[in-house]
């Protein structure tokens, strides 16, 4: 979770992050973050190998069944274009390739403890479409097995304007949305705002837009498919998926973000896990 927002239509590229343990660059004191209170075992970090890359963290997601996990179906699937540089001068790497993808789950670390699994399946939404209205950009990834951590339970219903809501990630850290990710999983309480504030980003119903704090606060490249999680009767529940900003700037924080809307799939995820 950066202190700006910059949660990108795309994959965030893989190659920018060497994903070895004892990351040097790591910061968990951020402006209108915090390193995530309270149990977050249903936290998931999404992994990409690709030549010369090994395990490095892509995207989040959240274990919604013992054996899946929800994400952004941007993170999984290959984009218009798969090559050139993003803009901080990184390479573009595909994401298509499912026998590439892995998932830590289980702990606030992104390099180290709780569960790790291979992905054996990527079920984007069938109305998924790059550019596509409404976007329907969620994913799910099955799991080689079952992990032992808990799932988040969804939220029974959409979340609304003026609704608090906490966002989770392990997204790069800086203003510019360049630079280094954070070791420990990250959280920021927020709130969500009228679809007009993220009218720039193309927002439809199956979506809500979250607020950015101080004009400067939110997920980033590298928080896409993490979740946005509202407590309900004192259990915390999956209400949102990362997906992108809510406007056409290109730096963290400046504007709001778009999360796909948990509850507006939940027909998807359920028949997904029970279909195989």
């Amino acid at each position: 979770m950066t202190a700006a927002l910059a949660a990108v239509v795309g994959p965030v590229d893989a190659a920018a992050d060497s994903a070895e343990p004892g990351d040097g660059g790591a910061h968990t004191d951020l402006v209108g973050g915090h390193p995530a209170a309270g149990d977050t075992s249903w936290a998931v970090s999404l992994r990409f190998d690709a030549p010369g890359i090994t395990a490095a963290h892509s995207c989040g997601g959240v274990l919604v069944f013992p054996d899946w996990v929800a994400t952004a179906a941007h993170c999984v699937t290959a984009p218009p274009v798969e090559q050139g540089t993003d803009r901080c001068g990184n390479p573009v790497v595909p994401f298509a390739d499912k026998e590439r993808f892995s998932i830590r789950v289980g702990s606030k670390s992104r390099v180290g403890g709780g569960e790790e699994r291979e992905v054996t399946k990527i079920v984007p939404h069938p109305d998924w479409r790059w550019g596509g209205d409404p976007m329907s950009d969620v994913a799910m990834l099955r799991l080689s097995h079952p992990v032992e951590a808990q799932p988040i339970p969804l939220a029974g219903k959409a979340a609304r304007r003026g609704d608090r809501v906490s966002l989770y990630g392990w997204g790069r850290n800086s203003p510019s949305g360049c630079g280094s990710l954070p070791t420990l999983l990250q959280q920021l309480d927020t709130r969500v705002v009228g679809d007009a504030s993220c009218r720039g980003g193309g927002i439809t119903r199956y979506e809500i837009c979250t607020a950015n704090p101080n004009g400067t606060d939110g997920p980033g490249p590298g928080d896409s498919g993490g979740p946005a999680v509202q407590v309900v009767d004192g259990v915390p529940r999956l209400v949102g998926l990362c997906s992108r900003e809510g406007g056409e700037s290109q730096y963290p924080g400046v504007e709001p973000s778009v999360y796909t809307s948990a509850p507006r799939y939940r027909t998807f995820m359920y028949d997904t896990a029970r279909n195989g």
